[in-house]
């Protein structure tokens, strides 16, 4: 894992021009960044920054990779906006917080989510999340018409990397559940409490997943810069990651 990160001195010229929150890792089809009210095409190698909503087309995919070694997947036709990004290892206030709007994500949790437990969180239209280190699956379920008609989302957690399962509390308005078991779900609704966490089979799981993320979601998937006890004999250098340029994408397919 450490081949793979680079410290630098936070005080160098590199570091101050170093203000991503990560790259683009992974693109099949099309993918929209939307920065500053400008729509840019997402590629391979590209910077993600804070605020950027990050759009996928249908039948397209896209992984993005973080500083702390955080995954972030999004299926077809979904979007999700990166509220807010600050992590490193001298950083004594870092927050993690994206808004999913819709679609379908998978988020294989890095060093920030293990070092300061209370500091990522991911919001849905119907409930938000406060992560503890884990491999989560969301998916969005968007209102349906007619009358009384609502969205829904759906909270599935799965083993880590590392063989670990990790916990996450939703919570909305009505109330509050954990959700700390395996192949378990929470399914969260508008105006309701979330529901209590229960098991989720596999045939029931893959109505929900589209194919091409069937490797990340059923498979022991490893992230490049993957969270390791590595980390933790870095925390006393008090310095900060950085993704190193030579870092190559790992599949991509444009049109």
């Amino acid at each position: 894992m450490l081949s793979f990160l680079l410290l630098i001195n936070p005080g160098s010229p590199a570091a101050a021009k170093e203000n991503s929150a990560g790259k683009i890792i992974r693109v099949e089809g099309s993918v929209v960044i939307v920065r500053e009210g400008k729509e840019l095409r997402g590629r391979g190698n590209t910077k993600i920054f804070q605020s950027d909503e990050i759009k996928t087309g249908s039948d397209s995919l896209v992984e993005l990779l973080l500083l702390d070694g955080s995954s972030l997947h999004l299926g077809p036709d979904s979007s999700l906006v990166l509220s807010q990004y600050k992590f490193s290892l001298k950083e004594d206030n870092p927050g993690f917080l994206c808004r999913m709007v819709k679609g379908i994500f998978i988020y294989i949790s890095g060093a920030i989510s293990k070092l300061h437990p209370e500091a990522v969180k991911f919001e849905t239209p119907d409930g938000t999340v406060a992560i503890r280190g884990t491999k989560l699956v969301v998916r969005i379920f968007e209102k349906a018409a007619g009358p009384g008609a609502s969205g829904k989302s759906i909270f599935i957690l799965l083993k880590d990397p590392n063989g670990r399962v990790g916990k996450v509390i939703v919570f909305n308005k009505q109330g509050k559940s954990l959700l700390d078991k395996e192949n378990h779900f929470i399914e969260a609704i508008v105006g309701k409490s979330p529901s209590d966490q229960a098991f989720m089979d596999r045939k029931t799981m893959e109505t929900m997943i589209p194919v091409a993320l069937y490797p990340i979601v059923f498979e022991n998937y490893r992230p490049p810069l993957a969270y390791t006890e590595a980390f933790e004999s870095l925390i006393d250098q008090k310095d900060i990651f950085v993704l190193p340029e030579v870092l190559q994408p790992v599949s991509i397919s444009s049109p």
